[in-house]
């Protein structure tokens, strides 16, 4: 439930606070009171568009918090599992005003700096909003689907998910399809120059890392005599009479001969002659190492001829010979794929038509359920249309049969006949306003049974009504208000007579400035205001009496 709401420099508003109640809030107030800055406050936080034209005049922000309890599930990322509540808050600056955070928008979760979509991800599966511009929406197909997909519940979300996999692989089949037609038209100077690549490429077959064993080889060729000196002084230096053997030789008898005496010069006796060891391996290895190095200029000109030839595919195609493989493999592909032909395109036409019966086929199911889904949504509708003053009115859905798209392979379009007698026709062209505006609401309250949204809020979507349906609206809000928070901005007694909670707003002048204030009403003050609503004159006795009337019908009707 959203327990707290306040506003801070939105419009009008200069500081207001609702602590709002479970159950249906109203809010009420004269035209250009502010009420629409509340709907607009929780746009904003719902992540909608920040119009920085509505920072009040002079403010540096405006600045809109809520508090929900409990927490709503969907905020688990950002509270703690023990929190019991949520505080998000958005912040939108003035434009212009010489502040490097300038028009900035700032949105926080539980406290947390957070990215104003994050904001819109946690409050919309808990907070929805229907403005009076909603009935002149459901004009369009696509808030149509929606709206039937939706109470369709399980069963379409279902159909909707097989379908959705179909039309994927439909359509990544056509792709490959126009892909494979599209090589076949332009393939022939491509092929050209993809051969002439693969063969330089495959002419030198260049293997991988070979570039760095080449550097090696070259290196040891073009040094060869300088190798050879310095080994050979290494290796004389080891065993000529007088080298480092025959002193190492001296030194382990002059221990040897004395060792007896003293178990101490053991180790260094023992060390000496692992030197000795060490010393003659490294001798040996490198008189190997001498007899195969060979000062070998047709080797050197092979390997630099080598060299040079990958050097000229690493300039053209890659640098290293891992991405030259790699892009001759990427053209031995590309090859397969032109020169494959008409054999090629018949094996794609052959997946695409099975990936279209496939999609044709999970369309149909589709089809069926929302088909399923209209005529429960249109019962209930009509059921609550009666209710609203339109006993005569019948809602039905006009499902046909079309390419597959997104979507689904469906056109959906709600028609109405508003009276007996009258052809079903489009929403637009069947209903005045104010029987749009009932259709929304009988469509809000059919959704309402298919769904869990904890709060609902509406904006004036009584526009366009008045009298006896006025009444059966407000029933309806307080029905749907039984188990959930709805909160309704609207200009009818009739339907503010079913609040469980009113607040007006009222609009007033404090040193030369337009302010806002909100307040909740008492019952004696609520009959006031319902006063004003009805004639605009809260002292008038008559108006009274019909708002005590209302009051009283409202609290039997609930």
């Amino acid at each position: 439930m959203l327990t707290d709401l306040e506003i801070s420099d939105l419009g009008i508003i200069d500081e207001v606070s609702l602590a709002l109640g479970p159950g249906l809030n109203v809010l009420t107030g004269e035209t250009g009171a502010g009420k629409t800055m509340v709907v607009s406050a929780l746009q904003w936080l719902l992540g909608g568009r920040a119009d920085r034209d509505k920072v009040r005049t002079g403010a540096r922000a405006a600045i809109v918090q809520a508090r929900l309890v409990p927490a709503p599930a969907s905020a688990a990322d950002w509270i703690d599992p023990e929190d019991e509540e949520l505080v998000v808050s958005r912040e939108v600056g003035a434009k212009g005003d010489g502040d490097a955070a300038a028009g900035r928008s700032r949105a926080r979760i539980a406290g947390r700096l957070s990215p104003v979509a994050s904001l819109a991800e946690v409050l919309a599966p808990v907070v929805e909003i229907h403005s009076q511009h909603e009935a002149l929406r459901l004009a369009d197909h696509r808030m149509q689907r929606a709206l039937l997909d939706r109470f369709g519940g399980e069963a379409i979300e279902r159909a909707r998910g097989a379908y959705d996999v179909a039309y994927r692989s439909w359509t990544e089949a056509r792709t490959a399809l126009e892909d494979a037609e599209q090589a076949m038209r332009e393939g022939a100077r491509e092929a050209d120059r993809l051969r002439f690549e693969v063969d330089e490429i495959d002419s030198v077959a260049p293997e991988e890392g070979e570039e760095d064993r080449l550097d090696g080889d070259i290196a040891r060729l073009e040094h060869a005599e300088s190798l050879r000196i310095a080994c050979q002084t290494v290796v004389d230096a080891v065993q000529e009479e007088g080298g480092a053997r025959d002193t190492l030789g001296t030194a382990i008898a002059a221990l040897r001969g004395v060792v007896s005496h003293d178990e101490s010069l053991a180790d260094p006796l023992e060390r000496l002659q692992a030197q000795m060891a060490e010393v003659q391996e490294v001798a040996i290895d490198l008189t190997s190492y001498l007899d195969g190095l060979e000062a070998d200029p047709s080797a050197l000109d092979h390997i630099l001829g080598r060299r040079s030839a990958i050097g000229g595919l690493l300039r053209k195609y890659g640098p290293s010979t891992v991405e030259v493989r790699a892009y001759a493999a990427q053209a031995h592909e590309r090859l397969a794929l032109i020169d494959g032909g008409e054999t090629r395109l018949e094996e794609l036409r052959a997946t695409l038509d099975a990936a279209r019966q496939t999609v044709d086929a999970a369309g149909k199911t589709l089809r069926v359920a929302r088909e399923s889904a209209g005529t429960a949504l249109c019962s209930t509708v009509d059921g609550h249309l009666a209710e609203l003053s339109m006993p005569d009115a019948h809602m039905s859905v006009d499902i046909v049969p079309a390419d597959p798209g997104p979507d689904g392979a469906d056109r959906i379009e709600f028609l109405l006949a508003a009276n007996r007698g009258q052809p079903a026709l489009p929403l637009s062209r069947s209903a005045s306003g104010g029987e749009r505006s009932r259709v929304a609401l009988g469509l809000r309250v059919a959704l309402a049974d298919a769904d869990d949204t904890p709060i609902l809020v509406f904006d004036e979507v009584d526009a366009g009504i008045g009298g006896e349906t006025a009444l059966a609206v407000g029933q309806k809000l307080a029905t749907l208000a039984r188990g959930r928070q709805v909160l309704c901005v609207t200009h009818l007694a009739q339907l503010a007579a079913f609040a469980d909670a009113h607040f007006v707003v009222r609009k007033g002048v404090t040193e030369d400035r337009t302010t806002t204030a909100v307040t909740r009403l008492g019952d004696d003050e609520r009959a006031e205001e319902l006063s004003r609503m009805l004639s605009g004159t809260p002292d008038s006795d008559a108006a009274l009496t019909h708002a005590a009337e209302l009051l009283e019908l409202a609290q039997k009707g609930r």
